[in-house]
């Protein structure tokens, strides 16, 4: 790789060079990026020696998690589908096994609990902290998060299943966690009445077809287990691990003395946002809500830029004033004036863990608004070939305004003007 991030700034173009070399670098060094794997480790290694050529203090912080997000949807929804079978002989029994799936996967994607993920092996992976420490005791704190794993594959992310299959934004059946959710609430009161009224055709009936958005869950996520293929994850979300070391140079020596920056390149995010879970619980005592701001990047290229409304079955609303600054940083540039917010189907970002624990929270990335997913988004496709890698500068921008706003709203001082 040709130049690293220095001291001055550099133009569009050469960031564009520069992330492009960077995530060529990644990509064929660590192909094989699953959560806790040692090419996730090592993809957070080299971004670690970039980080460090940018003047920040870096750590590795160790946490413990699952490899799988899918195998985890996989048994919850599996269960779901198998209590079904299971009523047919006993509602009990039924209501037992609905009842599990429902509890355990709301308090999983609600980040309250892990239950049934603890059948699964945990192992070790790491988040990469890079700080620059404030020259004053913090009044603020803005903490930048972007995920060095990459994504399994599967039918589910297939561009003809998507074109052809997923609902888009504004169908009654775009939220199909939510709704797969819901069944499984349908299918507990089905139980219940069975057990309290005995059984009836209506009642089987209604079983049948409430059991359906289960099967379908557990079906296509144990497709992604059995398949075992990872991606190259180019955009998602290797640009926003270079957006991190590109916005540090951008914004060095910019913020006033009593803010601190922090970039964070997480483990895990793509087995169900471990890391970022993991970081969340062990700063909660030295980051407080009050003065800390989350803000992520993931996938600043290969799609129409937004901030991300989030919240697979429960909302995760974005703060008032918070929202508010999103809306003046796309107004304050007319090149930024299409920025809207966009809400995402299922899944979630790095984000969410913080903005459940109340922290501000908000992540921006890219997605192609007429199908609902990013082009390339968890398919073999997403590599540095296919990285629409000139649209990182914009996104970045897109960021740097936001920043600003931020420390005017929280502070009311401003970010200083490039020299």
């Amino acid at each position: 790789m040709s130049d690293t991030v220095g001291s001055n700034r550099m133009t569009a173009d050469e960031e564009i060079a520069w992330a492009r070399a960077f995530i060529s670098r990644v990509v064929e060094e660590a192909p094989r990026r699953m959560a806790t794997s040692a090419d996730e480790r090592r993809a957070q290694e080299i971004t670690r020696e970039e980080m460090e050529k940018c003047g920040l203090v870096t750590e590795f912080r160790p946490f413990r998690w699952n490899r799988s997000l899918y195998a985890n949807l996989a048994l919850h929804f599996g269960l779901g589908a198998l209590g079904s079978l299971a009523a047919v002989k006993s509602p009990a029994l039924g209501l037992a096994l609905h009842g599990a799936a429902l509890v355990s996967f709301a308090a999983d994607t609600s980040r309250k609990a892990f239950l049934l993920r603890r059948l699964f092996p945990f192992a070790e992976s790491q988040n990469l902290v890079g700080r620059v420490p404030s020259k004053e005791a913090p009044r603020l704190r803005i903490v930048f998060l972007a995920h060095a794993d990459a994504a399994f594959t599967g039918l589910l992310f297939q561009p003809e299943f998507v074109k052809r299959v997923a609902s888009k934004p504004g169908s009654p059946l775009y939220k199909s966690l939510r709704i797969a959710t819901l069944a499984l609430l349908g299918l507990c009161a089905i139980d219940g009445l069975e057990l309290a009224t005995g059984k009836s055709t209506a009642l089987q009936v209604a079983r049948g077809v409430l059991t359906l958005p289960s099967f379908l869950a557990g079906a296509l996520n144990l497709d992604v287990v059995v398949r075992n293929q990872i991606v190259p994850g180019a955009a998602d979300d290797l640009s926003g691990v270079a957006g991190l070391l590109l916005l540090a140079r951008r914004l060095a020596g910019r913020v006033p003395d009593d803010v601190e920056l922090v970039y964070v390149a997480t483990g895990c995010e793509e087995s169900g946002l471990g890391g970022a879970q993991a970081l969340a619980d062990q700063m909660r005592g030295e980051w407080s809500p009050d003065n800390t701001v989350i803000v992520g990047m993931d996938g600043l290229a290969n799609g129409d830029l937004s901030y991300y409304e989030e919240g697979e079955v429960f909302p995760v609303p974005i703060p008032e004033w918070l929202r508010g600054a999103l809306e003046k940083a796309a107004a304050s540039d007319a090149d930024l004036a299409s920025v809207r917010g966009f809400n995402i189907p299922v899944g979630g970002t790095d984000a969410v863990p913080f903005a459940v624990a109340g922290y501000p929270a908000v992540t921006i990335g890219c997605v192609d608004l007429k199908m609902g997913i990013p082009r390339h988004y968890h398919v073999p496709t997403d590599t540095p070939e296919n990285l629409e890698a000139d649209q990182i500068p914009r996104s970045l921008t897109m960021v740097e305004r936001l920043v600003g706003e931020i420390i005017s709203d929280r502070t009311g001082q401003a970010l200083h003007l490039q020299p």
